[in-house]
C-alpha cells in the first residue's frame, strides 16, 4: 500500500509510514451531541486534575449557572450532571464553611500534635463572620479581610494556611473548583525586637526563687522550653542521675529531643526533684496554657517585682537563645538543643552529637 502523505510503498497493514513516520489512519474523534437546552453545561479546563466540570442549568436557580463538581472524564460530569437534574442538589452542596471544618478537622487532627490542635482551635475563631456561610460562596476577599485583621506575619500565615487547607477539603469533595484561599496576600508586618530577661531581673528571680512559679520562669530560661512543651512534659521525661530531659514538640526537629540540664546550675535539679516528688506521675504542670500564664507566668513576675510590659512565656525561649550565644555554647550544639529545623547540612548530617557533649556545652551557662 502506499503511505497516505509521501506515496512511497509500505508493508500492508502498517500503523506508520516507514520513511515518513506518517500514522496512516486518522482516529476518529468521538461526537457528542449538543446538550439540550436549559439541561446544564459541561466543558473541559485543563488546569483541573479532574478536568471535566459539570454546571446546572442557570434559568433552574436564577442566579446564574450554579457549579456541581468536576470529574475525570466526560461520561462522568454527564452522569453526576443527569442525576443532579433528577434528584437535585448533592448532600454537600450547600455545605457551609463551619460543615467542611468540622469534616475536615475529624481527619486532620489525628496527624498533627496537640499543640497544632490548640492552634488551629484558636485560629478557626477568627472566622466566625464567615463560618455559617456556604463555601461555595467563599471568595478571596472574605479570606483577605480574615487574613488583615491578623497582628502578627505569623498568625496571618497560619489563617491563610488553615483557609487554603479548608477549600483543597472543599475541591477534593466536589464542592468548589476553585481555592479562593491561594490568592490571599500575607500583609507587611514591622518586625519588632523580642524582650528577652535582663541580667537584673534574672538577679531578681533568683532571690524568690523558693517559690515554685518563679522556679517554673527559671526552668524555662536555662533550658530554652516552649510553655506548650513545657506543660507536656511528664514525670518520666525527667532523667535526674543522667541530667537531661527528654520532651518537645512542634516540629520534627523539636520532637522528643534531649535538652540537658545545666551541670553549672544545680537548683534546677532540685526544683526538678521536688516537682516529681509532689505530682508522683503525669505531667509537671497538670494546667492549661491560660493557667500557666496567669497563676505561674505572671505570678513570677510579680513575687520578683519585674515589670511585666513585653515579656511572654515564649520570651524566656529568647533569653535561653541569648545566654547560650553569648556563653560560647557552639551553633549547632544549640540548634540541636533548642529543637530548631533549619540546621545547616554539615551540622545535621556530619556532626553527631551524643549526650554527654550536649551536656558539655550546657556546662557553660552560668548564673
Amino acid at each position: 500500500m502506499l503511505c497516505i502523505k509521501c506515496g512511497k510503498n509500505i508493508a500492508d497493514s502498517s500503523a506508520y509510514c516507514n520513511y515518513c513516520g506518517k500514522k496512516q489512519s486518522e482516529d476518529k474523534k468521538v461526537k457528542y451531541h449538543k446538550r439540550e437546552r436549559g439541561s446544564g453545561t459541561i466543558y473541559q479546563d485543563k488546569r483541573y486534575k479532574k478536568p471535566w466540570l459539570a454546571f446546572a442549568p442557570s434559568s433552574r436557580y436564577g442566579k446564574g449557572r450554579q457549579y456541581i463538581g468536576c470529574y475525570a472524564t466526560r461520561n462522568e460530569a454527564r452522569a453526576a450532571l443527569e442525576e443532579f437534574n433528577k434528584n437535585g442538589r448533592p448532600e454537600l452542596y450547600n455545605a457551609t464553611l463551619a460543615d467542611i471544618y468540622e469534616m475536615w478537622s475529624k481527619i486532620h487532627f489525628n496527624s498533627v500534635s496537640y499543640s497544632a490542635v490548640k492552634l488551629y482551635s484558636s485560629m478557626w475563631k477568627r472566622f466566625k463572620n464567615v463560618q455559617d456561610l456556604p463555601v461555595r460562596e467563599l471568595r478571596t476577599a472574605h479570606i483577605q479581610e480574615i487574613v488583615n485583621s491578623a497582628t502578627s506575619k505569623s498568625s496571618a500565615e497560619i489563617i491563610k494556611a488553615m483557609a487554603v487547607m479548608l477549600c483543597k477539603f472543599a475541591m477534593e469533595n466536589d464542592i468548589v473548583v476553585k481555592n479562593y484561599a491561594e490568592f490571599v496576600k500575607v500583609p507587611k508586618f514591622e518586625k519588632k525586637e523580642k524582650r528577652i530577661f535582663t541580667a537584673e531581673e534574672i538577679a531578681s528571680l533568683w532571690k524568690c526563687s523558693n517559690q515554685k512559679p518563679v522556679q517554673a520562669v527559671l526552668f524555662m530560661i536555662y533550658t530554652g522550653f516552649r510553655i506548650g512543651e513545657v506543660l507536656a512534659l511528664r514525670v518520666e521525661d525527667v532523667h535526674l542521675s543522667e541530667g537531661y530531659i527528654i520532651g518537645g514538640e512542634k516540629t520534627e526537629a523539636g520532637k522528643n529531643r534531649i535538652v540537658p540540664i545545666p551541670p553549672s546550675i544545680p537548683e534546677l535539679k532540685t526544683f526538678l526533684r521536688q516537682w516529681c516528688s509532689e505530682i508522683g506521675s503525669g505531667r509537671l504542670f497538670p494546667m492549661s496554657h491560660q493557667r500557666f500564664r496567669e497563676d505561674i507566668f505572671n505570678a513570677a513576675l510579680s513575687t520578683s517585682d519585674i515589670a511585666p510590659e513585653g515579656l511572654t512565656p515564649h520570651c524566656t525561649r529568647h533569653t535561653f537563645a541569648s545566654l547560650s550565644s553569648a556563653s560560647g555554647i557552639k551553633p549547632e550544639s544549640l540548634q540541636k538543643i533548642i529543637g530548631h529545623a533549619n540546621y545547616s547540612t554539615t551540622a545535621e548530617v556530619y556532626i553527631h552529637q551524643d549526650i554527654a557533649k550536649l551536656i558539655e556545652e550546657m556546662s557553660k551557662i552560668k548564673r
